[in-house]
């Protein structure tokens, strides 16, 4: 054989390989004792020693031989890996008191930082809190747990591409440090039937983060930036993981949410910003929401509600730590548009237009509010 031609059969090969590698990744089908939680692991712990750092769940359960997967604890994702979510079903099992996935570092002690996480999904992947209420009492009163996607401290990440139905509380939560990351594609399909069922929530400490192409229905905000402290906080009982204690690096910024199509059913917002106790929150972009509800749904309360006069530890915001906030092409029937509750500097209000009789398009509060330019319209 001559040189050249041992060196294309070399590269075919070497084709071959990796279309056998990419037509068989390791699944949790692979293993057939245990739950399905402890399958998923295995499959996991396989992935890494392999070095493919990539499992994906199928549609399929064989063990199970039905089209659902349901898990007795949370997926633990740990870093520069691939959690692919193949047109499956996975479902938190009856009284399961746990997040359906979180980063590995969150169940370490002490907590530790993940790196390169991506969480996929393909077909109509779907993960889901449950049936019924696992928690006493139901909703985010019982803590950090009752989250559906928890990340803690993850840098570059990736959650995409699928369905979160009936979640526990809140449906996906970014926490202290997290940065560099996309949420994309995600469609909520929850009912209102726990308490607190938000969409994406950005907590302290969190940024540089794209939210777009999110669909559906939430219970409660479809998204929400929340940057709250408490000297006296206990992880506990906390929807925060890391507790809510004062750091270092507490503000949200550089934060762009586009292109929402969704519905709040228990009144809310569609998008909520909010900071107290000293956290600052900047150069936040808000384009492309239009609110899904109909005559016959609530009216939410807010299309976008930026700050609070409450849910303060330490104290109240004041003027210019909220600060370059842009909020444009807004479409809602909400009672009101655009609500400014807290203080507010440097800010935009473009294309902002109603449907449905409203009362205001953009309403300020009692707080100072400096550099704001408007520009609203009724239909």
């Amino acid at each position: 054989m001559q040189a050249k031609d041992m060196r294309l059969f070399v590269l075919m090969m070497c084709l071959m390989w990796s279309a056998a590698a990419m037509a068989d990744p390791i699944t949790p089908n692979d293993f057939r004792k245990g739950t399905d939680s402890e399958r998923i692991e295995a499959a996991i712990r396989e992935a890494l020693r392999t070095g493919v750092n990539a499992i994906e769940i199928p549609r399929w359960n064989q063990q199970r031989k039905a089209a659902e997967w349901l898990i007795d604890r949370a997926i633990l994702v740990p870093s520069d890996f691939t959690l692919v979510l193949n047109d499956c079903l996975v479902r938190l099992s009856p009284g399961t008191a746990d997040n359906i996935i979180t980063n590995a570092g969150a169940r370490t002690q002490p907590l530790s930082a993940n790196r390169n996480v991506r969480i996929t999904g393909k077909g109509n992947a779907v993960l889901s809190g449950g049936l019924e209420a696992h928690f006493n009492p139901p909703g985010d009163k019982s803590g950090y747990r009752t989250i559906g996607i928890l990340l803690y401290d993850t840098q570059h990440f990736t959650i995409e591409g699928f369905t979160m139905e009936e979640t526990q509380a809140w449906a996906i939560s970014m926490e202290h440090g997290c940065a560099y990351g996309r949420v994309a594609n995600i469609n909520f399909a929850n009912t209102n039937k726990f308490p607190n069922q938000d969409g994406v929530d950005v907590r302290k400490g969190c940024h540089d983060i794209v939210i777009e192409n999110i669909t559906g229905v939430t219970g409660d905000d479809v998204i929400a930036l929340t940057g709250l402290a408490t000297p006296n906080d206990t992880a506990r009982t906390s929807m925060q993981v890391g507790g809510r204690l004062p750091r270092n690096n507490d503000d949200i910024y550089n934060i762009i949410i586009r292109n929402v199509q969704a519905k709040c059913i228990g009144g809310h917002a569609l998008v909520r910003l909010l900071n107290q106790d000293g956290i600052k929150m900047y150069n936040i972009t808000v384009s492309g929401i239009f609110d899904t509800s109909t005559e016959e749904d609530i009216r939410p309360a807010t299309g976008i509600r930026i700050g609070e006069e409450h849910y303060w530890s330490s104290r109240m915001n004041v003027l210019g730590e909220t600060y370059n906030i842009k909020v444009d092409n807004v479409h809602t029937r909400a009672k009101t548009a655009v609500k400014v509750v807290g203080t507010l500097k440097d800010a935009t209000f473009t294309n902002i237009t109603s449907y449905g009789g409203i009362s205001q398009l953009v309403e300020f509060g009692r707080q100072p509010v400096e550099g704001v330019r408007i520009e609203a319209q009724k239909l």
